[in-house]
């Protein structure tokens, strides 16, 4: 079952463009990565997918359900609230975690599954307390995010992103904040929830993260995909030179 399809999306700032033609599907279970250098338009292509910008043209179906597409050269978007029931579909971690300063990381699990989708708090508590357990932190339940290294806030965020059940979870560069040390903390998170078949797009400049967890490999450079495939096509015998001369600046010999 196709969890996302996109088709020929494209994005301009200001009259530059950012994305071009972007097309790919995410079937459900599978991990996405998608790779490339700085200003690739990784992120604005994420952004667009969860309803942060808006594409100037193209089609994005999520789950079955379009989002958006275009109609004789004019964008259209969905119903409101056929948006909001989509957004609920959609898990995004952001590179710098974005938790609530004033709330305790309990609070920061429980308020969005409390407050936009009116699960009951003893429900959401006890989901919760199951992702803290899940992803190591069930101590830090009572803590503020300034008390949390950053791994740990990471971690938080994506618990947080599983609380409201996502069909897709979207991870902006999700380790590029962090320290060397803590970077592993939180891919071993990911990499629990590969094992589980959740599925997710993953941002990443972690290319060995890339090539040991994703189904399918996406390299983008100045806003197009330049080379897409199975990790071991992609990593191992890259057929643009793009892709070839981004990769040998990681995998030196």
């Amino acid at each position: 079952m196709e969890m996302l399809k996109v088709e020929n999306v494209s994005k301009a700032f200001d009259g530059k463009s950012v994305l071009t033609n972007i097309s790919f599907t995410i079937k459900k279970g599978e991990v996405l990565a998608v790779i490339g250098p700085s200003g690739s338009g990784k992120s604005t292509l994420l952004r667009c997918l969860n309803l942060l910008e808006k594409i100037d043209s193209g089609r994005i179906v999520v789950g079955g359900d379009p989002m958006v597409w275009t109609e004789h050269g004019k964008v259209i978007y969905a119903p409101d609230a056929i948006l909001r029931k989509i957004r609920l579909r959609l898990g995004l971690v952001f590179q710098n975690f974005n938790l609530f300063p004033h709330l305790s990381v309990l609070q920061n699990i429980t308020e969005a599954p409390v407050h936009v989708e009116g699960v009951p708090y003893h429900q959401a508590e006890a989901t919760a307390f199951s992702l803290l357990n899940k992803i190591g932190l069930l101590d830090k339940a009572d803590a503020y995010p300034y008390q949390l290294s950053g791994g740990q806030s990471q971690r938080v965020a994506i618990a947080r992103a599983l609380a409201l059940s996502p069909d897709i979870l979207f991870f902006d560069e999700p380790t590029s904040a962090l320290d060397p040390e803590l970077t592993g903390e939180v891919l071993k998170v990911i990499r629990s929830l590969a094992a589980e078949h959740m599925t997710m797009m993953v941002v990443t400049h972690e290319m060995s993260f890339a090539r040991d967890v994703a189904d399918h490999v996406i390299f983008m450079d100045q806003g197009q995909i330049v080379e897409e495939g199975p990790p071991e096509a992609v990593f191992g015998y890259p057929a643009n030179e793009r892709t070839k001369a981004f990769l040998s600046s990681y995998f030196k010999g």
